[in-house]
């Protein structure tokens, strides 16, 4: 899992500073034929942390849920997903990384209005790309994962993903993102990393079902 996330990583994280949203401090650059990426040192180091840490967590949750639940729940568990599921969920995690860079620019200064609640609300307006990016990160959980473990994971990855980031950035000085919004951070970073959740998830289940019939 560790090596996974340690190469999966850096080649999504190209995928930003090869489409102008962020650029590091201290680059590397890492020529793949006519794709030039960049990156650093620590970002495979990182990115493997992190998927070592979600590749295990979805399997030992799975597992905590099935011991509290009726025979009829259980079957609706998730086991092992197979290895073609689990690389195209891998593949539109990383269509969606490339989206993000491809969308930012075009809809960066588009918004969705919501009609206004109640009690005098006035309208609500969100960026077009957060909406494109959330909506496409909830069908892939649904599609892929749909598991109420599943659905608090990437909830917790969306949430200390950006929370890092702001670290590395604010009080480290890593890397800087070209169109910031929020801390140092644009306000669609969340969806990327909650669409991560069932890409990540589903290599550890997988992997996870593999060992236990060794």
């Amino acid at each position: 899992m560790f090596a996974a996330g340690a190469a999966l990583g850096p080649f999504c994280d190209g995928l930003h500073s090869s489409g102008n949203v962020l650029h590091y401090t201290n680059p590397s650059i890492i020529q793949l034929g006519p794709v030039t990426l960049e990156t650093c040192w620590w970002v495979p180091v990182l990115f493997g942390v992190a998927g070592l840490i979600l590749g295990v967590s979805y399997p030992v949750l799975d597992e905590l849920a099935a011991g509290h639940q009726t025979q009829q729940q259980q079957d609706w568990q998730p086991g092992a997903p197979g290895w073609p599921i689990v690389l195209l969920c891998i593949s539109l995690f990383v269509l969606q990384y490339k989206l993000s860079a491809v969308l930012e620019v075009p809809l960066l200064q588009q918004y969705v209005s919501l009609p206004p609640g109640g009690f005098g609300a006035a309208a609500l307006e969100l960026p077009t790309i957060d909406i494109v990016l959330l909506l496409y990160a909830l069908a892939h959980w649904r599609m892929f994962d749909a598991t109420p473990q599943g659905f608090a994971m990437s909830t917790l990855t969306a949430v200390a993903g950006p929370l890092v980031e702001i670290c590395l950035i604010n009080l480290l000085g890593l890397y800087t993102y070209t169109h910031p919004q929020v801390a140092g951070v644009p306000t669609w970073i969340p969806w990327v990393y909650f669409c991560g959740g069932p890409a990540v998830g589903l290599l550890g289940r997988q992997v996870w079902a593999t060992l236990k019939t060794r």
